[in-house]
């Protein structure tokens, strides 16, 4: 049996807490799944989340061992020196933790444990590893670019604008320097392709099925967005929705109703006070979808760029809800077609599309059919592991 050293942030890994929690919990399922025996650290970063060993709770089924390990981290270095690395190694220029002691650690504990694969999740731990001349085949579990999210973000200074064309070549870097990598996305997955001239795979982030029993049959659809405002995609989506479309939707549908789920504790003031809408509940984070996710209601991906969706959408089709998205926020994803959901264009599209779902019950009620037919073909463990498994096994 092979021996999977897998390297992830500190942090609950459960499959309805965050994006990359869930994309943490599939992983580690898909793995067992495949037959590895799994070795986990946590990675614990300089003013981070810690180690807390019951946010392993619910993963620990899935791994042999679970150990901790504190990230060193040193200062940079300043003056002609500081130039120098901003030139020759923007990994280091970027990151404090590019350094002998956690070099050495993860050489130990590969030669210990006698690790036969080196398995990374998110940016900072490939970083490290890619970094670490290991003689043993290391794979970049890849979440989105982070150079391109920052772009996003508003009101960039010149000195904001150098450290993301820096983190760009740092992500350059890594996949070119990991064996290789496996992406949610299928763009991303061919964009991997072509910048490190290796084979990458498709691997979506996988859920359990759940069982539904309301069907949702009489009552008017609520229009749903789940997402926390800590996600650039969810924060700045959900305020493009608000200013194209939702007075419009007001017009038309005088009733209808928007319910947003997920932590609003980044949401900006302005964002806050565009919810204050008495047609707009707030739910905040919630535990138990099962209690807000209705069957037949219509959710949202508002966003207009491609990433930063990935891991709503399956869970929006597992809940039997119509997918209505921009067609760059769904590209992530070849299963999401016209046939199971609603594509638009543009903002003002959507506006339409959600209007004539409400007067077109038989087509609400189809979509939400096939939105679940494709989950069940594409979204499950069952449905990903062995390619998982043929992937690995031309590794190692």
């Amino acid at each position: 049996m092979k021996k999977i050293l897998f390297l992830v942030n500190a942090g609950k890994i459960t499959s309805n807490e965050n994006g990359g929690a869930s994309v943490y919990y599939s992983h580690l399922e898909l793995l067992f799944k495949a037959g590895f025996h799994v070795e986990m650290v946590v990675l614990e970063w300089e003013n981070q989340q810690i180690y807390i060993e019951e946010d392993y709770k619910e993963v620990s089924k899935f791994v042999s061992e679970i150990s901790n390990y504190k990230v060193i981290s040193k200062k940079h270095n300043k003056g002609l020196n500081r130039i120098v690395e901003a030139i020759t190694n923007p990994s280091k220029f970027e990151y404090n933790f590019i350094n002998k002691e956690n070099f050495d650690f993860l050489k130990n504990k590969i030669q210990n444990n006698n690790i036969d694969l080196v398995w990374c999740e998110w940016r900072w731990s490939a970083i490290l590893a890619t970094n670490s001349a290991l003689k043993i085949p290391v794979i970049y579990a890849h979440h989105d670019w982070e150079y391109k999210l920052a772009k996003l973000r508003k009101r960039r200074n010149f000195l904001q604008k150098f450290h993301t064309f820096q983190k760009k070549r740092v992500e350059m870097d890594i996949v070119k320097k990991a064996t290789a990598c496996i992406s949610g996305s299928i763009t991303e997955k061919e964009e991997i392709e072509k910048i490190a001239s290796k084979k990458a795979l498709y691997l979506p982030t996988t859920y359990k099925e759940i069982i539904l029993k309301e069907n949702n049959l009489e009552k008017a659809p609520s229009i749903m967005h789940l997402g926390g405002m800590n996600t650039t995609a969810n924060r700045l989506g959900l305020e493009r929705f608000l200013d194209v479309c939702w007075e419009d939707l007001k017009r038309k549908i005088p009733n209808v109703k928007l319910k947003v789920i997920g932590s609003l504790k980044q949401a900006t003031p302005t964002l806050l006070k565009k919810l204050e809408d008495p047609q707009i509940t707030c739910f905040g984070f919630v535990k138990d979808l099962n209690k807000v996710m209705i069957p037949k209601d219509i959710h949202i991906v508002p966003w207009e760029y491609n990433t930063g969706t990935r891991t709503r959408i399956p869970v929006i089709l597992n809940y039997e809800q119509v997918l209505v998205a921009t067609k760059p926020s769904v590209s992530c994803y070849k299963e999401i077609t016209q046939e199971n959901s609603v594509l638009c264009s543009n903002l003002e599209e959507m506006t339409e599309e959600i209007v004539n779902l409400y007067s077109n019950k038989e087509r609400l009620h189809l979509l939400s059919s096939k939105g679940k037919e494709i989950f069940l073909e594409t979204f499950t463990a069952d449905n990903q592991f062995q390619k998982l498994k043929t992937f690995i096994h031309n590794l190692v």
